[in-house]
């Protein structure tokens, strides 16, 4: 992914690949896109913990891959963390976050489907620069 986003022109610094325990394997970075820098450029922050099922062999446990872009003062968010308290309470492990006015959003978590950080970048690239709503409407609000 990093690489992907270097592609485009985004300032993306060299992940890292930090390991917890032995057990769990996780990254998390940043990247600004090219384009207007004011208010500030749009930021991507992608994030993965991967925890061990046996030796040399990992299961994708928790992913936060974000959009956000002040010059249109909105936020997309596909998030899976916490899945003891999501599935206790929504019967699901992962969510979205879409708010049309950073900041102001409509519903804290909207039901998602999940999703891979090529899918949410590409749906990032999509939605980036263009006028208009994110559809935070169309998504089905949890709480």
């Amino acid at each position: 992914m990093a690489t992907t986003l270097w592609s485009i022109g985004a300032e993306v610094p060299v992940p890292e690949l930090i390991e917890y325990d032995g057990e769990e394997l996780a990254f998390a970075f940043g990247a600004l896109l090219p384009g207007p820098q004011s208010p500030r450029a749009p930021e991507i922050w992608l994030g993965e913990r991967w925890t061990a099922v046996e030796q040399d062999d990992y299961r994708l446990t928790s992913y936060v891959y974000e959009f956000i872009e002040r010059a249109l003062d909105r936020r997309q968010a596909f998030h899976r963390h916490d899945e003891d308290w999501f599935l206790d309470r929504y019967a699901v492990t992962v969510h979205q976050h879409c708010e049309e006015v950073i900041g102001e959003p409509v519903c804290s978590h909207y039901f998602g489907l999940p999703i891979d950080p090529f899918e949410a970048v590409h749906r990032f690239f999509v939605q980036w620069g263009q006028p208009g709503p994110l559809g935070c409407a169309e998504l089905r609000c949890m709480s």
